[in-house]
């Protein structure tokens, strides 16, 4: 782990940066995960009333952070929060959302079947029952999603849209006030509530601000509307104390509300001062150059930087950039596994990127095809495995014990592990007589209904019902539970399910410690992802957006195909287009998580298309 001593000089500066707001702005291997870990070291080690607060955009990336900042100070630390910006804006509202109505134990829809319910109970009680709606609701639902991470106010019309519906500020307004009376919250309503309260209750903001003396972001450039708004309210003078660390050639988000406009924003609201780290200590020189005469067609959006290589001569493999044509979509699939075996390469060292999901799966077919192991990531906010859903709704209605919509998946989730059929309904009513405890109520009924997960159910009652014991159960479940219950025919999905849960308990606890309340842990866990990590002999075929912040010995780049990567969508709208300059950073992006050897691929023709090279390939002198 790099220490103080170990900077160089742009680095230390950085680190040692006294007071008012900094701009860092950090290329592609340039240590900024060590200067900012360093950096808030150094304010808590030598400050005793310092409080940082450390907002970025993965979970991974937040628990990284943490790890070493406590193995730096040798201990953890209460006097640094370090999270999302989902996580920081769902701890605001556990603690001060009731003055905007909305209850500490709110719930967070992580399935769209849920959302999608609400939804349709919104448009039944709108004027006309919602007659010019379009019908398709998860199309609604990226809508409105949209409308949330730009801020809307839910009058007139949408900065992002073309033209604004009559029916849609009408549309948002309901379905808000209809997340705020049923108590449940979706992943971009997190920040748009906290926005609102930030903004209507001035004495909640001057609390929330009280607590931090610092503010560091991390990867600044993905910010959408809504995220730069939440820091805007928590350090709104000119002077914050404000470490920023950025990188303008990596803005690859814009489909999510990432803008270069926020570059523009930051620099009118704060009287910055910027420090470069152009050094990279990931790519060997020749990838930088490459990546370099790439982005420089892009015009620059802060001031001109090149990065420049320091990294230590190894063992050169042959060839560090390679291109290779092939007649074939199929051909260029095959090629990738035959090229990992006959250079002699670990699996888990090679990643392939392509710029679209359809060519990541076509390229894991060839791997898969060949006998290699392939890794494709998921999105996943829930488990798929019974054995553990049905824990994870416990825990939920542990946590809000008269909520029908929680009842009715715990029960949903208990027949497909046991197969006894549970009636919401009929629970509701035996609830009635316990006070209104479902969860009780619930335990009740499985438990008179059959032998099946018996130990679960005494565990669920023993350590949620009677009190509130969550960590116990979890931490049993973990241990030992889970292999009593399920057939086999889950064995496997349900082991690599707890093993990722394992993971992620582990980041609560550390953050947390072994206090923490279910309030608390509910939030971190059904804002993590579920997905399970590669395994140890696997290639992962992933998006370049995707791979962004990660790092591989040997990338292949597939598609590198005119009308594919640059995509049709993007040259249509001119050479000279935002679409075409975001794929380029998006270009610059994959070709700088190489650490040794970069291979750049392409077909003539894609899925019955011919196909030209890729300007791209052009453009970085290849």
């Amino acid at each position: 782990m790099i220490t103080f001593k170990d900077l160089n000089e742009n680095q230390r500066r950085a680190v040692e940066w006294k007071e008012g707001p900094l701009l860092v702005l950090a290329g592609p291997g340039s240590g900024k995960t060590a200067v900012l870990a360093l950096r808030l070291a150094q304010l808590l080690e030598k400050d005793d009333n310092a409080a940082a607060l450390g907002l970025t955009f993965t979970n991974k990336a937040a628990a990284e952070m943490r790890e070493r900042v406590d193995h730096i100070l040798g201990e953890h630390t209460d006097r640094a929060q370090l999270c999302t910006f989902h996580k920081f804006a769902a701890d605001i509202l556990g603690q001060h959302g009731s003055h905007i109505g909305i209850r500490p134990d709110f719930q967070l829809l992580t399935q769209d079947e849920d959302r999608v319910a609400i939804l349709d109970e919104v448009i039944a009680e709108l004027p006309g029952r919602g007659l010019h709606l379009p019908s398709d609701r998860y199309n609604l639902l990226h809508l409105i999603d949209g409308l949330l991470s730009e801020s809307y106010s839910g009058q007139g019309r949408s900065s992002s849209l073309t033209s604004t519906p009559e029916w849609l500020p009408l549309l948002f307004r309901r379905y808000c006030d209809a997340l705020i009376s049923t108590n449940r919250l979706d992943y971009g309503s997190l920040l748009f509530f906290a926005n609102r309260l930030l903004r209507e209750k001035p004495a909640v903001t001057r609390v929330v601000r009280l607590g931090w003396t610092h503010i560091c972001v991390d990867e600044f450039q993905d910010t959408n509307r809504a995220q730069y708004d939440l820091l805007r309210l928590i350090a709104p003078g000119q002077r914050n104390n404000l470490f920023v660390v950025a990188d303008d050639d990596q803005i690859i988000y814009q489909w999510n509300g990432a803008s270069p406009q926020r570059f523009r924003d930051l620099r009118r609201d704060y009287e910055l001062e910027a420090i470069q780290l152009p050094e990279s200590y990931r790519c060997p020189p020749e990838i930088l150059d490459h990546a370099n005469r790439l982005i420089a067609h892009n015009p620059r959006l802060i001031e001109a930087k090149e990065t420049v290589s320091v990294r230590e001569p190894r063992l050169p493999y042959e060839g560090v950039v390679r291109h290779e044509v092939f007649g074939s979509h199929a051909a260029e699939a095959r090629f990738v596994a035959r090229d990992i075996r006959e250079r002699g390469l670990l699996p888990a060292d090679c990643v392939v990127l392509a710029r679209t999901n359809h060519l990541v799966h076509s390229a894991a077919d060839g791997l898969r095809n060949a006998g290699q192991e392939a890794f494709v990531p998921q999105r996943k906010s829930d488990f798929d495995s019974p054995v553990l859903a049905v824990l994870v709704e416990a825990l939920r209605l542990a946590n809000s014990r008269h909520d029908r919509v929680v009842l009715r998946r715990v029960c949903r989730e208990w027949e497909r592990l046991t197969g006894v059929l549970m009636d919401p309904h009929a629970v509701g009513a035996v609830a009635a007589l316990v006070g209104g405890d479902f969860l009780r109520a619930w335990v009740d009924v499985a438990g008179a209904a059959g032998e099946e997960g018996r130990d679960l159910l005494q565990r669920i009652r023993t350590d949620l019902v009677d009190r509130l014991n969550f960590p116990g159960v979890v931490d049993w479940f973990l241990e030992e539970g889970w292999e009593s219950l399920g057939g086999d025919d889950l064995a496997e999905l349900t082991a690599e399910e707890v093993a990722t849960w394992e993971t992620l308990h582990r980041d609560i606890i550390r953050e947390h410690g072994s206090g923490v309340t279910l309030h608390a842990y509910l939030p971190h866990f059904d804002l993590s992802s579920k997905a399970p990590t590669p395994g140890p002999n696997a290639v992962q075929c992933i998006t370049i957006h995707r791979a962004k912040g990660l790092e591989f010995e040997h990338v292949y780049l597939v598609g590198m195909a005119q009308e594919v990567f640059p995509s049709y969508r993007a040259l249509q709208r001119g050479p000279g287009s935002e679409e075409v300059e975001e794929e380029r950073r998006s270009c610059f992006v994959a070709i700088t998580r190489a650490r040794e050897t970069l291979t750049l691929t392409r077909a003539r023709e894609y899925f019955g298309y011919e196909r030209r090279a890729s300007q791209f390939l052009g453009e970085m002198g290849v």
